[in-house]
């Protein structure tokens, strides 16, 4: 997924398109296991700004995941987008550290690195097969989402629990 800027050297070339897709398999990090079921998509353009350049890609996945609190898997398709200054590699000394920098090497660039990075920071911290998923029950360890379990959890403050004594339950 290298992509040529050498046609920025004719001033007449304010933009190039971008467009393609990578086959990745799947994506471990942090304890967590991606799968992709499709390739990566990805389109949009590096355009010249004067004498910068700047990258906007929108970028399509789908990816099965296992749930963080039921855990069944589960199949999501998500959207993210990548966007940034591109510098050459050898020209980073002195760059200001708020900008999304993309750097590149000799008038390639290389996409793929920056579009699994992309993907990564746009995913959820804790995955969830949907919003109100209720979980495992922490006693016999069914899945409250299909089985209505009839455990009493009883949810009490280790600070108050000497309370719980002074009065009796009937």
């Amino acid at each position: 997924m290298s992509i040529d800027l050498s046609n920025f050297r004719d001033e007449t070339v304010i933009s190039l398109s971008v467009e393609g897709q990578l086959n990745k398999d799947s994506l471990e990090f942090n304890g967590r296991r991606i799968r992709f079921t499709e390739p990566i998509k990805y389109d949009g353009e590096i355009y010249k700004v004067g004498k910068e350049k700047y990258l906007h890609v929108n970028i399509n996945y789908r990816y099965e995941e296992v749930c963080g609190r039921c855990l069944e898997a589960f199949s999501r398709e998500d959207k993210t987008v990548l966007s940034g200054k591109l510098v050459e590699k050898e020209n980073e000394i002195g760059l200001d550290e708020d900008e999304d920098l993309i750097y590149y090497y000799d008038e390639r660039l290389e996409l793929a690195e920056y579009v699994v990075d992309a993907i990564i920071v746009s995913l959820p911290m804790k995955p969830l097969c949907h919003e109100g998923c209720k979980g495992l029950c922490a006693k016999c360890g069914a899945n409250r989402n299909k089985d209505d379990c009839q455990c009493v959890v009883e949810d009490i403050d280790p600070r108050f629990a000497i309370l719980r004594d002074l009065f009796p339950r009937e």
